[in-house]
């Protein structure tokens, strides 16, 4: 995730560094003190999908509870959630970490990184190629092929030395759709349920399109090096097109379908 980190911080910062605080009260999501509102929690109680709620072990009050506390750091002052910001009192209970360590940095293992996916409010590190639709599409049951001809698929992509979690394919995003709304990027996985289905299956085409263009390479026996450039070049602007169409999402709900 630490390449995730490095490109919001030094290259997409704008998308993080807002006037949250002038947002949330423009929103009349919190009051002066930056307590929710009314408004706020009725609004977590609508969306709330208590359809699923026999599944979950999570309830409406530790969605309020998890808002409160994201609050909690956007009430120290403008840059409260901004990337890469250092508090120098008031740090999170963690008491092996010690120094200041900046908002969103990775955590590491127990004592090295940041404070970790809570701070200052939950989010995560979304893989704009899902894994899943790589797996599926590229790799495994939804492609055609025999197993070996998977593992060809594999290797040809491994020699095009596109890695999944590069920068390209990396984009933080809030976790929960309060703080999305405030944000102005759409939620990940909100509400404890963690699969973003309706985004993933919308890749479905665009990458059978690329999984029946290595099949056709590997029956007419292509060397993997006239290749590789092709590879990196079709899966890198794909991450692209995809960090595009989520920044123009719809905040405060989760990731819609993309259109690709």
């Amino acid at each position: 995730m630490s390449n995730s980190y490095n490109v919001s911080l030094n290259e997409r910062s704008a998308l993080y560094n807002k006037d949250h605080q002038t947002i949330a009260r423009r929103m009349k999501l919190v009051d002066e003190d930056f307590a929710l509102t009314s408004k706020a929690q009725k609004r977590v109680w609508r969306r709330f999908p208590v359809s699923e709620n026999s599944e979950r072990k999570l309830t409406f009050k530790d969605f309020i509870k998890n808002a409160r506390k994201s609050l909690t750091w956007l009430r120290r002052g403008p840059e409260g959630w901004h990337i890469g910001v250092k508090h120098l009192a008031h740090v999170p209970r963690q008491p092996r970490r010690v120094g200041r360590r900046p908002n969103f940095l990775p955590r590491q293992n127990e004592v090295r990184g940041g404070y970790g996916a809570f701070y200052p409010y939950e989010h995560n590190h979304h893989h704009l190629i899902a894994i899943g639709a790589v797996e599926e599409w590229v790799i495994g049951k939804g492609a055609s092929g025999s197993p070996s001809r998977s593992d060809l698929v594999v290797k040809l992509i491994l020699i095009s030395r596109w890695n999944i979690h590069n920068e390209k394919n990396m984009v933080l995003l809030p976790q929960q759709e309060f703080e999305s709304l405030i944000v102005g990027l759409p939620a990940h996985c909100p509400w404890g349920v963690p699969a973003h289905s309706v985004y993933q299956t919308s890749l479905k085409e665009r990458l059978r399109k690329l999984r029946k263009k290595l099949d056709r390479a590997i029956t007419q026996e292509k060397h993997p090096k006239d290749l590789k450039a092709e590879i990196l070049n079709d899966l890198n602007t794909l991450s692209v097109e995809l960090l595009e169409q989520v920044k123009t999402m719809r905040a405060g709900v989760q990731l819609t379908a993309a259109n690709v």
